[in-house]
């Protein structure tokens, strides 16, 4: 792929920008007035309130429960987590999900840096590859893209670790973030508990990238398939009508599983196919996300 260049960012006019700016004021989860370092205020306690948020002098003093209120930290750090693992690749109905990715983090990275944050990468394939210091300014959105761009996994297959990635971003990400998780989450479900520790310090939102043909089995006849990560290699009949249905129950279980994942762990999911245009899934989640927050508050 090609260097990402000044010009192709100058094709970012700002009215596509400010189709996610208008949404996506106050998009990252304060646990109450913010998320900084000066205390603004005690309150009592109400519901959905964050418990990390006691104030346990208070409330043994005043006899109810009471919560410290925090002056808003704007400038909240970014993080991308970004899967370059051989699934990634794929590409069925029209590009791969890597293409998505690209448009993906080109668009959120550069609207976050233009509000002031600064943004960082980790590049993870089996694991985490390559972390890219987070930074501000168009130089930073270059250096993430281009790192993507020329990005190279070990050859051979290669599983994705999503257990060992998250314990090791959370172990990285020191300061409370805005964590992008871009994957297609194909893994052993084995990480549950690793994206709830990263999801209770962080503003986690799960970006997942599909394509039809992982849940959908056309009929193209004789067919050898390989997997992208295992290296495991399959001859089947994609004619045979039982296949067809035992594939699709396959696709559709695993879903089913992993939106329970998703929800138990409490984060926000992005859906983005590969036919999905990308500015219109985001203005659409970004509503979703601000309305819901809004119902949190």
């Amino acid at each position: 792929m090609p260097p990402v260049s000044e010009n192709v960012l100058r094709r970012l006019e700002l009215p596509v920008l400010r189709r996610l700016e208008g949404l996506l004021q106050g998009d990252h989860k304060s646990p109450s007035r913010g998320d900084g370092l000066d205390l603004a205020d005690l309150r009592e306690y109400q519901f959905h309130d964050d418990v990390r948020r006691m104030d346990w002098n208070a409330t043994a003093r005043l006899g109810a429960p009471y919560v410290r209120d925090y002056i808003e930290d704007r400038e909240i750090p970014v993080w991308f987590l970004l899967d370059m693992s051989p699934s990634m690749m794929f590409e069925g109905v029209s590009i791969s999900k890597h293409s998505v990715l690209m448009e993906f983090t080109l668009l959120m990275c550069r609207l976050m840096l233009s509000r002031g944050n600064r943004a960082g990468a980790m590049i993870f394939s089996g694991k985490i590859d390559r972390t890219i210091p987070v930074r501000g300014g168009r130089r930073q959105l270059l250096q993430i893209l281009n790192t993507v761009a020329g990005y190279r996994p070990d050859k051979g297959p290669s599983a994705t670790d999503l257990k060992h990635v998250l314990k090791d971003a959370a172990a990285a990400i020191r300061r409370r973030s805005l964590v992008f998780l871009v994957s297609d989450f194909i893994s052993p479900l084995d990480w549950e508990k690793d994206l709830t520790a990263l999801a209770a310090r962080h503003d986690v939102i799960a970006v997942r990238l599909t394509d039809l043909l992982e849940t959908r089995m056309p009929d193209l006849g004789l067919m050898n398939f390989q997997d992208a990560e295992s290296g495991e290699q399959l001859f089947v009949d994609t004619h045979d009508r039982q296949f067809q249905s035992r594939f699709a129950a396959a696709a559709d279980a695993r879903e089913k599983a992993l939106q329970g994942v998703f929800e138990k762990c409490g984060v926000d999911v992005v859906e983005l196919a590969t036919e999905d245009d990308v500015m219109d899934a985001l203005v659409r989640f970004a509503a979703l996300r601000k309305h819901s927050l809004r119902r949190s508050a």
